[in-house]
């Protein structure tokens, strides 16, 4: 930072000339590990555990040119109950050559400093610091800067296992696969693991699939839509000019199909490798209006990318959204979105004319009856609907 005095200076270069020494194999590491320390406790800091003060810097990790670097990218707003075990999973890694990007969307909290602290402590971390933008936003902001071969996305109140990079790019050099997915399991926030059952971890053995298969299961939801479940090449991001949509909370749906679609080789690995810790008052466990209506933009995206990039899928897409959308309690989604989410007409126009196109995309194919039935309400015209506010009440008051 500009503000710096010089002896923080001198500090942070005796800190990097103790990485190179230990890269070297040469004996100023222990030297500066201890000054470093010093410096920390008289600051009032502790150590973060199990990781020496002079970490080596960015591009200087003991490994040689050829060894891919590693992009570890975070979003971090809110967590600073969580953070540091998160920045320490992946500091951790047993692949130690990855940078760790930490983009700091102007939290409120004090994991601006946590974030801060770490990049002194440790070389590979470099910390952004933006307005706030949104997962996306901040998400984007990381990729532009990445620099590694390979991208990993994760989020700042979860954790990894340490040979989560290690596991993933050894698949890859064993079966020539440039997407590697993998297993995960659920925490509460003391850490405790708790029960799960996901349809994604639903396989016992690794597989290879192509693109079209990868994309089917993920329709299916046998795939989840994450982007901490899987690591890929940085080349097939910036090839398509990829980028997470801004201002919307269901990115990671939004985009996943156009990751796995330009990949040649997809490995699924029985291997749990994430912890997801699942914690009061995140933002996907809120049930809200614009959490629905995000959900219907980014099917609607993925469909988007399906429809152009593999318009042999289609007719599947088409026939699995809707069975999806048929067997929920689509009286409760109706009201929701009729009533409770007051939808503005051009919007539920737009959702009609993508009720229309899934019909189009199945040219008559036999439809289950309840799919009949969610078909004909949201091809109804609402323009007479009662007020918004009193149907939501009613609904409410079941």
């Amino acid at each position: 930072m500009d503000d710096r005095s010089d002896s923080v200076e001198d500090k942070q270069e005796m800190k990097a000339a103790a990485g190179r020494s230990a890269a070297q194999g040469g004996p100023l590491d222990s030297l500066v590990a201890e000054q470093g320390t010093a410096e920390h406790i008289e600051r009032g800091e502790e150590l973060a555990e199990g990781l020496p003060m002079g970490e080596a810097p960015k591009g200087v990790i003991g490994q040689d040119e050829a060894t891919p670097l590693v992009s570890i990218i975070v979003p971090v707003y809110n967590v600073e109950e969580f953070l540091d075990k998160s920045i320490r999973s992946a500091l951790t890694q047993t692949y130690r050559h990855i940078e760790l990007i930490l983009v700091d969307d102007e939290s409120p909290d004090d994991c601006p400093k946590i974030c801060d602290r770490w990049a002194e402590q440790d070389g590979r971390v470099q910390v952004i610091h933006q307005s706030n933008g949104g997962v996306s936003a901040a998400r984007n902001a990381g990729l532009q800067e990445a620099r590694g071969e390979y991208i990993y996305f994760m989020d700042p109140d979860d954790e990894i296992e340490e040979n989560l990079v290690e596991r993933c790019l050894s698949a890859m050099d064993n079966t020539g696969a440039d997407l590697v997915m993998f297993q995960f399991d659920t925490i509460g926030e003391s850490g405790a693991q708790l029960e799960s059952s996901y349809k994604h971890n639903d396989y016992d053995e690794s597989k290879l699939l192509t693109p079209q298969e990868a994309i089917k299961l993920q329709i299916q939801s046998e795939i989840n839509g994450y982007f901490w479940a899987f690591l890929a090449p940085r080349a097939t991001y910036v090839n398509q000019n990829f980028s997470f949509p801004v201002g919307r909370k269901i990115e990671d749906m939004a985009r996943i199909c156009n990751i796995i679609g330009e990949s040649k080789r997809i490995l699924r690995i029985p291997d749990v490798l994430y912890h997801y810790r699942l914690r009061s008052g995140s933002a996907m466990g809120i049930i809200s209006a614009s959490n629905t209506s995000d959900w219907f933009q980014a099917a609607e995206d993925r469909e988007d990318y399906i429809r152009e990039r593999y318009p042999e899928l289609k007719s599947y897409v088409a026939l699995q959204t809707l069975n999806v959308l048929g067997n929920t309690d689509f009286e409760t989604i109706r009201q929701n979105i009729v009533y409770g989410l007051n939808i503005d007409p051009e919007s539920r126009m737009k959702f009609k004319n993508r009720v229309q196109a899934f019909l189009d995309d199945l040219e008559g194919a036999d439809l289950s009856e309840k799919v009949k039935a969610f078909v004909d309400i949201f091809k109804s015209d609402k323009e007479d609907a009662p007020d918004s506010g009193l149907a939501t009440s009613q609904a409410a008051s079941r």
